[in-house]
């Protein structure tokens, strides 16, 4: 079969190759692939920025059909559509052992999550990114009903945020990017931003205008120095609201450091939080029944899709900003 793998250690060093049809141990599951997500993360490993075992198969976000099992599962079974933890005993899938980007992936039982069995496999391939938007969002960070909320970054985890902060029960939601984010801007338009800004026509201002001095929440999901100095200006510090009202979640990697003017944090109480992964298999549980039952738009935020051969262009756009979200689909789009 075909894999997308990280071949060495160094920046680059991806190549699609052939390799073997994973063999499957007594409590695997052999998935055939349906689609795998590109996310920032397979960028930074692509870049040497983002930890990762070599050679590996990458790709962590994705949905598939179950095509054989091992002599002691017991939950899952062959024709069952399925999704997985990424975090599995041996290592993250896609990250330190083999992923997504592939014909075939095995995994262990333990981290499989059932989906049902007429939902959408493009709706399930998301289920990775709304999980760590749920954690981000949620268990970590909370939204409360009420709250204006500002997204930096019109990423996909910037365009997931939105939504979830509309079923949070947000007052008003912001999202802001740079002139060079105009299609991604639109789209969070669609699924529900009430106003788009760019940073060049003095967004900073403008917000703290329309909030009469901050955001109650901010979701950083940029990963840059000035997405996250935008950030922290743009909280409602303390003495506009109760002590420590501006609440701030990181929910981006930077790949590496970044110079902050901190001043604000300390002296308007703000809160800072960062961000990462999820509490457990319960927050797969809610992601699945999200997108099942249609809460986010997936659909208008899936903006291409590519064959496995296509890689590389897939990563292109993405880095371009020309994509949203994007699927990889190894074995075509049309056998299911």
């Amino acid at each position: 079969m075909l894999a997308v793998r990280k071949l060495k250690r160094g920046k680059g060093n991806v190549e699609l190759v052939e390799v073997e049809i994973p063999k499957i141990g007594p409590k695997d599951v052999l998935m055939k692939v349906w689609a795998a997500g590109v996310c920032g993360s397979d960028l930074n490993i692509q870049d040497d920025t983002h930890f990762y075992n070599a050679p590996v198969t990458i790709g962590h976000e994705y949905s598939g059909i179950v095509v054989e099992v091992g002599s002691e599962v017991k939950k899952v079974k062959p024709g069952d559509k399925i999704v997985a933890d990424i975090e599995a005993p041996e290592g993250w899938l896609g990250v330190e052992i083999d992923g997504a980007y592939a014909n075939y992936m095995k995994i262990p039982e333990c981290v499989v999550h059932v989906c049902p069995p007429d939902m959408p496999l493009d709706a399930a391939a998301l289920v990775e990114p709304v999980v760590a938007t749920i954690h981000c969002l949620q268990e970590r960070n909370n939204i409360e009903a009420g709250d204006f909320v500002v997204v930096v970054g019109p990423g996909p985890m910037g365009i997931l945020a939105v939504q979830f902060a509309k079923l949070r029960g947000a007052k008003a939601v912001a999202l802001v990017g740079t002139k060079e984010d105009e299609l991604r801007l639109e789209i969070g338009r669609k699924v529900g931003a009430d106003y788009i800004f760019c940073y060049e026509d003095d967004a900073l201002n403008k917000i703290l205008d329309i909030t009469n001095g901050g955001a109650d929440f901010v979701a950083d999901c940029a990963g840059t120095q000035s997405g996250t100095q935008f950030a922290i200006d743009v909280a409602k510090p303390a003495n506009t609201g109760r002590g420590g009202r501006g609440r701030i979640a990181l929910v981006a990697m930077w790949g590496k450091p970044v110079t902050l003017s901190l001043d604000k944090a300390s002296m308007g109480q703000l809160n800072l939080c960062g961000g990462w992964s999820w509490n457990g298999p319960e927050t797969w549980e809610r992601a699945i029944d999200l997108l099942y039952r249609n809460c986010f738009d997936y659909r208008t935020i899936i903006t291409n899709r590519y064959r496995l051969e296509e890689w590389e262009l897939a990563f292109a756009n993405l880095r371009q900003r020309k994509d949203v979200k994007a699927l990889i689909y190894p074995n075509g789009d049309n056998w299911v």
